[in-house]
């Protein structure tokens, strides 16, 4: 139908209404649909057409929308305005909505050392290694969705909402379009978009729900049957064949993939469009999150080249009748539940999940309880996927979660580089409740030229899992350098390190824990390469071993693990050193050649360290990291006690301590104080470029069989060092390329890194 017969046809009414004499004087007003398309990120550009639109005088009557379309639809239909949902969509951290990662504060202690350091996880099955559903559960996306709900959650029905909405899903088990009309809006909106392989698919009854617009893109003809007489409808999908220079990303193939059952009703869909709103989007993708604010405006621009028809047309329909907006009932701030149900329940216990939500029946709580709750429980990584919906009945609310348990075996897999430690894979495996109930085993290994692995058996204690026995076991073998004057390597040695340990701990809230232990560990070195004075005179191997009990008190509130903004970390240790004992293996006549660097000077001593790190950001793209370490033994420790000095977060072991403006591992201290001080300048979302400095002083006591030494940091000596570089924070993890140098030599040191780091 042309827009000229449309207008034709409403002044043909108003002719009938103004010359004809009836008892009714009430003259049907035609009803208004708005059809919003699919097209990942460029949907946001609904928004700019909704802008033009409310400047036309246009509401419509019903909405229905697929995808993108279904969610900017469903809030515009659930009460937000185009202004309003342009500011939501503004505010989204992009990265993080599509990255599933909840703040690292919301994660339990014992388990923030494995988050968010894989870049890929498998369910262990007796079929073997099992690829997820999709590369993203939507956990945010569903978290944020629920918020921007709230309001309207009390309404079952779709045509209660302020605006009539209908979105559509496929059903890939009966390989059929499932319609929403009634529910809750939030899932709705989420299944409606699960792209397929991209997001996971959304489980309701017996279905299991995809992107809409696998089947009906642009959903038309179900405006129509709404009852719609006049469709606006916005296109940004595809309505061409696509070209081949369109389809270079992954992003793109997938989604024009998933969408060709689409193709079959879209001209149909088209051809029944009165007014026809189509946006030019190139270059922007179905990916192009962070370009919001340009796909907004291409779709005001598209939309303004039809505003006098939008404006004529809304003048028409309100001379007929102006529409009346009827006020709407909102959900309370503070709900009363009634009830909670859990589905999908299957190994974690009822009173462990409300335990860990803090909600229970009888409780009046608000939208940030809720949240708050589900957070928790995805910080204890027993689930992957938590969302919820609201049933009311009367004056009080019933809490439905759906949830989804993580697998009992899992494997994960993470590859990194740096320019110290070279090249590896980091595989991981872990076992939850798979040798006894409310036990997690987690093994990880790096397989590699330098080798490392490390093993954790948690058992919990109590229901509530806040206490527990653990027991842990690391080696590695890595490279110690040992630097001349002019920075040469005098030779390099082979570092091997061993460890075990067992005690309990207390996880008495997501932010902190203390643990008690007792430790055997156990130091080597051998000859990589050099160093001929040393093991040409018949050495082979030589070191300390240690048995101690520790008790460890730490606190993490930062909100990610990496590209930290706000938060802080402490850590403090004290260690009691139970005994100390020299290891040799050579000839006896060749043992003086090392004796000092394996002689025990105090069997029995006192460590004590502690470490401080704060985060803050001044504005929104500018990001401080300051820090301070301090650490100090009671009586001369052993050599292979000391500490390491230099290297980068991203390769330092447990113990060391990183400083810009050394090599890995170039110095040893016993007793250091060491303060930092990081700037991060977001060059874009993804981007950072960043300044630091950092200094390290001993004090006026240690060991002074070392000093003069190349290596050794001895007493009163200290160190300026300072840097800069650029940081990526990548789909593999962050990527990290800088140089430095220190005040003592000025000498420029390269850092470059890839990946996420082994510890």
């Amino acid at each position: 139908m042309s827009k000229q017969l449309i207008l034709s046809l409403i002044c043909l009414i108003l002719t009938i209404n103004q010359s004809v004499v009836s008892q009714d004087s009430n003259k049907t007003r035609p009803k208004i649909g708005l059809v919003l398309s699919g097209g990942g990120a460029k949907g946001l550009a609904h928004i700019g057409v909704l802008k033009v639109l409310e400047e036309a005088g246009i509401r419509p009557d019903y909405i229905t929308g697929t995808s993108m379309g279904s969610i900017i639809g469903g809030l515009y239909a659930a009460g937000y305005s185009a202004s309003e949902l342009d500011s939501i969509v503004n505010s989204v951290d992009w990265a993080v909505m599509l990255s599933d990662q909840i703040p690292l504060s919301d994660v339990v202690p014992e388990e923030k050392a494995d988050y968010n350091r894989f870049q890929l996880e498998f369910d262990i099955t007796k079929q073997g290694l099992k690829l997820p559903p999709g590369m993203v559960h939507g956990q945010r996306i569903s978290e944020m969705l629920s918020n921007l709900t709230w309001h309207v959650s009390h309404h079952y029905y779709f045509d209660d909402l302020p605006i009539p909405f209908r979105c559509v899903a496929v059903d890939l088990v009966e390989g059929k379009p499932y319609v929403f009309k009634e529910g809750d809006l939030s899932e709705a909106m989420r299944a409606s978009m699960a792209i397929p392989s991209v997001f996971t698919p959304v489980e309701k009854d017996s279905m299991y729900l995809v992107d809409g617009g696998v089947l009906d893109n642009f959903p038309v003809l179900l405006c129509k049957k709404m009852g719609a007489d006049i469709i606006i409808g916005v296109n940004v999908g595809t309505s061409d064949k696509p070209k081949i220079d369109e389809l270079r990303s992954i992003t793109e193939i997938l989604m024009t993939s998933a969408m060709i059952g689409s193709n079959i009703i879209l001209e149909e869909s088209i051809n029944a469009t009165d007014y026809l709103i189509t946006p030019e989007m190139h270059p922007f993708t179905s990916a192009s999150f962070f370009d919001g604010l340009e796909i907004v405006e291409r779709g005001e621009q598209a939309a303004r080249q039809q505003f006098d028809d939008l404006k004529n047309l809304a003048d028409s329909l309100n001379s007929i009748e102006p529409h009346k907006k009827t006020q709407h009932s909102h959900t309370p701030t503070d709900i009363l539940i009634s009830d909670i149900e859990i589905r999908n329940r299957k190994h974690v216990s009822k009173n462990y999940f409300l335990t860990k939500l803090g909600i229970h029946k009888g409780d009046t709580v608000n939208l940030e309880d809720i949240n708050k709750g589900v957070r928790r429980l995805i910080g204890t990584r027993f689930y992957k996927y938590i969302t919820y919906d609201i049933a009311h009945a009367d004056s009080t609310y019933k809490l439905v979660f759906n949830t989804e348990e993580t697998n009992l075996a899992q494997a994960k897999f993470s590859i990194h580089y740096d320019n110290e430690l070279k090249a590896g894979i980091i595989t991981n495996l872990t076992f939850r409740n798979l040798l006894f109930k409310n036990t997690r085993l987690s093994i990880t290994a790096d397989i590699s030229e330098k080798p490392r692995i490390h093993g954790e058996l948690i058992t919990y204690l109590g229901e509530q899992q806040r206490t527990g026995f653990i027991a842990d076991g690391y080696f590695e073998r890595t490279p110690l350098s040992i630097y001349q004057e002019n920075l040469k390597t005098a030779g390099t040695l082979n570092y091997y390190r061993m460890q075990g340990g067992a005690g309990l701990f207390l996880s008495y809230s997501e932010r902190s824990l203390i643990m008690a232990k007792v430790d055997w560990e156990e130091v080597r070195v051998s000859q990589e390469s050099g160093l001929s004075d040393i093991f040409d005179q018949g050495v082979d191997r030589f070191g300390n071993g240690f048995i101690y009990g520790t008790l460890i008190a730490d606190r993490n509130t930062l909100n990610k693990r990496f590209f930290a903004t706000k938060g802080h970390h402490i850590h403090f240790a004290v260690k009691l050193n139970y005994n100390a004992y020299d290891y040799y293996n050579g000839t006896q006549s060749a043992k003086a050649i090392v004796e000092p660097y394996i002689n025990v000077p105090n069997e029995h001593y006192l460590a004590g360290s502690v470490r401080y790190n704060k985060c803050f950001s001044p504005s929104k793209n500018v990001h401080f990291e300051t820090g301070i370490s301090l650490a100090a033994f009671s009586d001369d420790a052993p050599f292979f006690d000391m500490h390491y000095i230099g290297g980068t977060a991203y390769n330092i072991s447990t113990g060391d301590a990183a400083f810009v403006g050394l090599n890995y591992r170039e110095l040893v201290a016993e007793n250091y104080g060491l303060a930092s001080f990081k700037i991060n300048f977001n060059l874009s979302k993804t981007v950072y470029a960043h300044a630091v400095t950092n200094g390290i002083y001993a004090p006026n006591f240690g060991n002074d069989d070392f000093v003069g030494q190349n290596f050794y940091l001895g007493p009163k000596e200290h160190v300026l060092g300072f840097g800069g570089g650029i940081a990526i924070n990548s789909i593999i993890g962050p990527i990290t390329l800088g140089i430095g140098t220190n005040t003592d030599d000025w000498k420029a040191r390269a850092y470059f890194s890839i990946g996420y780091p082994f510890m």
